[in-house]
């Protein structure tokens, strides 16, 4: 017997729901400070940011259950969808991070038609400025450098410009 959306809650059902809104909201907890300007709500940003200067047990956990209160009236599908993009130990995190590998590694390969799909998922990238980042860990491969100080920066780039398209998108 199914419930229908007519029937109240049961009281269980309702402290399930708000404890793994809680949960949630702890999971916030584990972001840095940049990661948690796109929450989109103020308040929770104001919250989770307040918990982690508390270092007390009972006000922390106090500040804990305000951010699960606050969690009743957030967006929680965005506040999934951050935590799956910057926690490494969501599915959503490894792809990402496998695809950033498989774009770095088929530009360094010059493996040119990588571009055209670096530009569909992400409008707002520097063509040039990603050739020239390109162009610089081919070198630095080439000369076989100890030190890939090229190789890690295009990664870094690929990942902001793969983050602020996500943010771009989430704003639309």
């Amino acid at each position: 017997m199914k419930e229908s959306d007519d029937e109240p809650k049961s009281k269980t059902q309702q402290k399930r729901e708000m404890q793994s809104l809680k949960h949630l909201g702890e999971r916030l907890l584990d972001l840095p400070e940049e990661q948690l300007q796109s929450i989109g709500d103020p308040g929770l940003l104001e919250a989770v940011t307040e918990c982690k200067r508390i270092t007390k047990g009972n006000a922390r956990k106090r500040q804990i259950q305000y951010i699960g209160k606050l969690m009743r009236s957030a967006d929680v599908d965005r506040v999934q969808q951050l935590i799956d993009r910057y926690d490494s130990s969501t599915k959503t995190h490894t792809i990402q991070f496998h695809k950033l590998e498989r774009w770095r590694q088929e530009l360094i390969d010059e493996d040119m038609q990588v571009i055209d799909e670096i530009i569909r998922e992400c409008p707002n990238v520097d063509r040039q400025h990603l050739k020239q980042l390109t162009r610089n860990a081919i070198n630095e491969r080439e000369r076989q450098e100890s030190q890939p100080v090229h190789f890690r920066k295009l990664f870094q780039y690929l990942k902001f410009v793969l983050d602020s398209s996500a943010n771009y998108d989430q704003d639309l």
